[in-house]
């Protein structure tokens, strides 16, 4: 009996065994995939190796933003410039408002193109609203202006920018610069100082020459002039002078032409020598104004605004005298821009003095309805002090001197 209760409770367990294992829950193994991290570079020079983010061994309830990569340094590429002279970049000749632009436009073609046959490199000829846009151009792009200016506006550039004079215009009269006179009735005043209070006959109140010089030694001198009376021309002002309306006047001077082939020399001959002959100046049968005959037989030919009259009023140069004559003044200066090489500054002065000498000109600067130059020749910077001391004595501004050249 023990044997078969032995036996009974060995198959109870065995059952017991099996009802356990059919009601454990079945387990299924899942994979997961891991996430791909990408290569970050190492900064270490000394291990120039890719590294590797290991993914995380735990998954969080809240989704995490992906990394980001250190964003890449972008190359900055520049297209090259032209050159200057280039048929895309050529060299700008740039003209104030001296005539109409299409005057301008075709009288300085011919130019451009000598320039180009000349230098090998391109030009193109523009207008500018003014001469204070002109300057502005040639501080803005000093590679690639050439500017046509007159003195006064030469001497902002200069200083401004360090604009370079390259040439200045000869006029008819075979001089580079202008002057002025002062003049008053023979036998009135002596000096300078004679002058105060006295009423001026003006013609040009905006005139370098003979307007602002005088006002500008004046004031150095610490003499005021009285009432200066608008005239409408020169003339008109030395016929007032004449006719004791005013004290004195300003007009412009041309030095006479000396006797057997001597210079007249700012600053070293007088203007009047001709009066030590005490001859008075006659009109010659080709219509010059002489003393004691033409200059090639010893005589003088006076050239200043007094000869005009000398036919409705004969006896000018007797009851007129100069007082004082202006520094000279230089004429209109081609400028180069401070940047333009100095070789092909040299093949543009020499390019334009050559064709400024030639035939051609009298067609394009040289023509009346332009310039009406007749040469070109090499400018001094310290020509133009003058106009400085001017304009440092007056106390101007550049705005003063564009209105003066207007």
């Amino acid at each position: 009996m023990k044997r078969i209760r032995t036996i009974v409770v060995m198959i109870c367990s065995l059952q017991l065994a099996l009802l356990a294992a059919a009601c454990r829950p079945q387990v299924v193994a899942s994979q997961v995939s891991p996430t791909v991290v990408p290569l970050v570079q190492s900064t270490t020079a000394a291990t120039p190796h890719a590294t590797l983010t290991p993914p995380a061994t735990e998954v969080s309830a809240t989704a995490t933003p992906p990394a980001t990569s250190t964003p890449r340094p972008t190359a900055t590429i520049e297209a090259t410039r032209p050159s200057p002279g280039s048929a895309e970049r050529p060299i700008q000749l740039l003209f104030p408002p001296v005539a109409a632009g299409a005057v301008i436009a075709r009288r300085a073609a011919p130019l451009a193109e000598a320039l180009s046959a000349a230098t090998g490199v391109e030009f193109s000829v523009g207008i500018v609203d003014s001469e204070a846009a002109l300057v502005e151009l040639l501080c803005a792009a000093p590679e690639d202006v050439v500017g046509f200016l007159s003195a006064a506006a030469y001497t902002v550039a200069h200083d401004e920018c360090d604009a370079q004079a390259g040439l200045v215009a000869v006029d008819s009269n075979g001089l580079s610069w202008q002057m002025g006179m002062l003049v008053t009735r023979a036998g009135d005043a002596v000096e300078l100082a004679d002058l105060a209070g006295k009423r001026w006959a003006v013609a040009d109140t905006r005139s370098l020459p003979t307007y602002l010089y005088f006002r500008a030694q004046m004031a150095a001198a610490g003499i005021e002039p009285g009432e200066v009376v608008d005239a409408p021309e020169e003339t008109t002002a030395l016929l007032s002078l004449v006719n004791n309306e005013v004290d004195f006047t300003t007009a412009d001077f041309v030095p006479p032409i000396m006797p057997l082939g001597r210079v007249w020399v700012a600053g070293e001959t007088e203007p009047e020598e001709w009066r030590l002959l005490g001859i008075s100046p006659s009109r010659s049968p080709i219509g010059y104004v002489i003393v004691a005959g033409e200059p090639e037989f010893g005589g003088y030919r006076l050239r200043d605004a007094r000869a005009r009259l000398l036919d409705t009023t004969p006896k000018i140069f007797d009851q007129t005298r100069i007082l004082a004559v202006s520094a000279p003044i230089p004429n209109d200066t081609v400028v180069l821009g401070s940047d333009i090489s100095p070789e092909l500054a040299r093949q543009i002065l020499a390019t334009l003095t050559e064709f400024t000498a030639s035939d051609a000109c009298t067609t394009s600067l040289c023509s009346a309805d332009l310039f009406g130059w007749a040469g070109l020749e090499p400018a001094q910077d310290s020509a133009y002090d003058p106009i400085r001391t001017i304009k440092d004595t007056l106390d101007l501004e550049a705005a003063d001197l564009w209105a003066e050249l207007d």
